[in-house]
């Protein structure tokens, strides 16, 4: 079968999905840009890469460039990855500068845009503040030099590296942040369109489900995915990839199943798609409130 996974352009997506076209779109004038893209995690930042170019099949050719941040970072894991990104062997450059040198010359070589850093909290996991430092460095010469836009995703705590480098943070757009919807007033009628589209998707693959105006639904999915799309996301292709023989049914049973396989939770909690289990208003807030921590987790400064 073939995997369900349809992209569902909702609020939260379109206006960071905006952003980032406007920033390859800037670069394709010379007037290339920095944009950090920050949100707790699973809420669906990494999708938003899915609407780029991608490479021709059979070329060089890299207008887009996206790297997963080195998790062990040292000063050349960083240029080590972005050659590994463009199909280039680090190991052929015996030091910093022949790296350097050799990323820039690949860069424009393969003609890219748009240099995508995805994870980029992990910059800073384990590096102390000189180590953060020679990061933002090196990304304010990969910008000046490259003359390539550089799109930074993350957690919220990716953000010290331009507190830690002001002349990064003097060449970088401000953030735009990429949260979990709330579950009340227009937040959550945004949150009930962006389940409304899955639902669509799902019927349209031949399955029977709910209705795209079933409160009780949304405020069940709400309280499984804390606001987050990219859980729905996989709450639903979760149902799809465990459906049992021909049956096309994806209610409340079959979201149970799907919840109870597909996500983690810490200690012993309700699942939400449990009909006996009555969803209050304050559960929609604690959950909320659950993954907020990812979001205000202090990333230095003042």
């Amino acid at each position: 079968m073939t995997k369900f996974d349809p992209l569902i352009c909702h609020e939260r997506f379109l206006n960071a999905e905006t952003a980032i076209h406007d920033l390859l779109l800037c670069a394709r004038q010379g007037d290339p840009q920095i944009l950090p893209i920050v949100g707790p995690s699973r809420v669906g930042k990494s999708t938003l890469l899915r609407s780029l170019p991608s490479a021709p099949r059979g070329t060089s050719h890299r207008e887009v460039l996206i790297v997963t941040s080195p998790k062990h970072l040292s000063r050349r894991a960083l240029p080590d990855a972005c050659l590994a990104a463009l199909g280039l062997m680090p190991d052929l450059y015996r030091n910093q500068v022949m790296a350097d040198q050799a990323l820039l010359k690949g860069l424009k070589q393969a003609g890219t845009r748009l240099v995508v850093f995805d994870e980029t909290q992990h910059m800073l996991e384990r590096a102390g503040s000189t180590t953060a430092r020679a990061a933002g460095d090196f990304l304010k010469t990969l910008f000046d030099e490259a003359r390539c836009s550089v799109l930074l995703l993350g957690l919220p705590s990716m953000l010290a590296l331009f507190q830690a480098n002001e002349q990064l943070a003097g060449r970088s757009r401000r953030e735009i942040e990429y949260y979990p919807y709330q579950w009340d007033g227009d937040e959550f009628l945004a949150f009930r369109a962006a389940l409304a589209g899955a639902l669509a998707a799902l019927e349209e693959w031949g399955w029977q489900t709910f209705s795209s105006n079933d409160v009780e639904f949304a405020r069940r999915m709400y309280l499984a995915s804390a606001g987050r799309y990219g859980v729905v996301h996989r709450l639903f292709q979760e149902v799809v990839a465990t459906a049992q023989g021909s049956a096309k049914h994806a209610d409340y049973p079959a979201f149970a199943q799907a919840f109870d396989q597909a996500i983690m939770q810490p200690g012993e909690c309700n699942n939400p798609f449990e009909q006996s289990l009555v969803v209050e208003t304050e559960h929609l807030a604690r959950a909320y409130v659950s993954v907020m921590p990812e979001v205000f987790a202090p990333h230095g400064g003042c």
